[in-house]
Order: C-alpha cells, then sequence, then structure tokens
C-alpha cells in the first residue's frame, strides 16, 4: 500500500487534534537531532490554551508537511522554531500554522519519555536558550575561524547531554 500524501496526514493530525486527542506521528528527518532521531515516535498533544515559550517542541504545517522543531521565541503573532541539528532559525510561523505540541517522545528502543514530567520542562527551557543563543550568533553558518568553529561545538553540547536522559 502506498504512503498518504504529507497534505493528507496533516489534514488527519488537525483533525484528531480538533476532537481534543493525541496522536503518534513519527520524525522523519534529521533535523531534531541528536535529542529526536528519525525513526523516533513523538505525542502530538492539542495546544488546549497551554502557554508555547521558548524551548517547547511543536508540530506546524509548512508545505502541506508537519514540521517538528524547538520554539526559540514566541509573540503574539507566532513562533520562531529552529532545529536542534540546524544552524539558522525558521521564518516566523503565524500561530494558525502551529498544529500541536510534543509531550512525549519513544525511541526505537522502546523508552517512553514524558516531555511533561521533570526534569523535561527544565531541560526544554534550557536547551530553548541554547538554540536560542546559537542562532543569534549565527555560529553554524560557515564559521570562518577555529573559535567559531568551537563556539557551535560547544552549544552542541547540551543537545546531546539530553539524549543521554533518554537513554
Amino acid at each position: 500500500m502506498p504512503a498518504a500524501p504529507a497534505h493528507v496526514l496533516v489534514s488527519l493530525a488537525q483533525d484528531v487534534l480538533a476532537r481534543g486527542e493525541r496522536l503518534w506521528v513519527r520524525e522523519a528527518s534529521a533535523s531534531m537531532l541528536p535529542l529526536v532521531r528519525p525513526g523516533d515516535e513523538l505525542l502530538l498533544a492539542p495546544l488546549g490554551g497551554r502557554r508555547i515559550g521558548a524551548g517547547t517542541l511543536i508540530a506546524y504545517e509548512r508545505d502541506a508537511e508537519l514540521v517538528i522543531h524547538r520554539v526559540v521565541a514566541a509573540s503574539g503573532s507566532g513562533v520562531v522554531t529552529k532545529g536542534d541539528a540546524l544552524a539558522s532559525p525558521d521564518p516566523l510561523v503565524p500561530w494558525e500554522r502551529v498544529v500541536a505540541r510534543v509531550v512525549a517522545l519513544r525511541g526505537l528502543a522502546g523508552r517512553l519519555v514524558n516531555l511533561e514530567a521533570f526534569p523535561w520542562p527544565l531541560l526544554d527551557r534550557w536547551l530553548g536558550a541554547v538554540a536560542s543563543l546559537a542562532s543569534g550568533l549565527r555560529l553554524g553558518e560557515r564559521p570562518s575561524s577555529p573559535w567559531r568553529r568551537l563556539a557551535w561545538k560547544a552549544l552542541r553540547v547540551p543537545f546531546y547531554l539530553a539524549r543521554l536522559v533518554l537513554r
């Protein structure tokens, strides 16, 4: 059986979440490495009036596909997100494109991690601050000096440490 087109999956996710239900999806890209790996499953939950701030993992619709990225800044008009493995943030995502928040993660080994339980809310805020710092300094964009390369690598360390907590 062929895979469903991406726009059908986005519509399905929006319908399920609009009913107040949760939905498991599988990560397909490497943009959230090392914390979220391709093949990991993510539990999406409706926004439900919850505050979405820096560090929160969200799913949003872009070009008829679901994108899972970390919020680095939020405002009245939308959110700025960034993949943990990416150097630059995404353009502003209007609130109407935000589909859900990510509340749990299940790795390929099957371990379930509740991202709403301690210590994850604190870790997510910390990782959001690190992601914001990295994107603000533009350290990953063709680092021209050894110091910029070293700074980029140093700012990646917290994401690898967070991944160790998942094991």
